[in-house]
This record gives structure tokens, sequence and C-alpha cells, in this order.
């Protein structure tokens, strides 16, 4: 759905984490704020564990290459589509060709990116060094 143009200072694919392991010594990690990760997901009509995009402080942009609806939640990052400020914790339609930028903003350092339909991501084997 999305061409990455620039990744950011640091994003990552987050989901809920991994539950009912941590006798084994694996943390659940997962999304840094649950909240607004079930939310943003929410917002979009996903189930509340499909990933999203953990996005920390600011310059992630995004070429829009399918149309579709997405949601950011967490803190205030100052999100533009075209360079129009848009707004946070609520469904936005995007089209093909949109610009998605962060700025960094006023508030909180986390935002969650969710796409409706699910994020999909190609699986890497570090065995054979191939993505899938």
């Amino acid at each position: 759905m999305f061409k990455v143009i620039n990744p950011g200072v640091l994003t990552t694919v987050q989901d809920l984490g991994r539950h009912g392991y941590q006798k084994y010594g694996m943390p659940v990690s997962g999304a840094a704020d649950p909240y607004a990760h079930r939310m943003a997901n929410i917002l979009v009509s996903n189930h509340q564990n499909e990933a999203t995009l953990e996005i920390t402080l600011m310059g992630l942009q995004l070429e829009v290459l399918n149309p579709g609806v997405i949601a950011f939640t967490g803190g205030d990052l100052t999100p533009t589509i075209n360079n129009e400020r848009i707004e946070m914790w609520r469904s936005i339609t995007v089209k093909k060709g949109d610009m998605i930028r962060l700025k960094g903003g006023p508030s909180g350092c986390r935002v969650y990116l969710a796409v409706h339909g699910a994020l999909m991501f190609p699986k890497y084997s570090a065995a054979n060094q191939q993505i899938q």
C-alpha cells in the first residue's frame, strides 16, 4: 500500500506481543502503547492485534500506492497528507499518490499507523537470506 520515501528516526512493525512464553524467559514485547495500537486498529475496522507501524519522533514519509483507510493514534507528531495537517484518532481516506509525512510535534514520541485490511510484510528467512 505504501512506498517508503523516508523511514524516519525509528519505525517498526508492532503487534500486541507474544503471550504465554514468559516462563521460558521471553518477554511479551509488542507495542510500547498497547492502547493507542488497539485504537488505531479499531478505527480502521481491523482486529486489535493486527500489525501497525510504530513511528518514533519524526521523519516518516510514505507515498500511497493504493487507496484505503488509515488512522494515526498515539502522540501528536504532526501527521500531514499532501502537506495538509490531518487529525489524529480518526479514520482517514487516502488515495493513490498521496504523500504522508510525520514532522514531529508537540506531544508524545510514538505514533501508530494502522491500515484497513492489515499491513502485510514478506517473510524473511535468516537461514537462506531470502525474502519469501
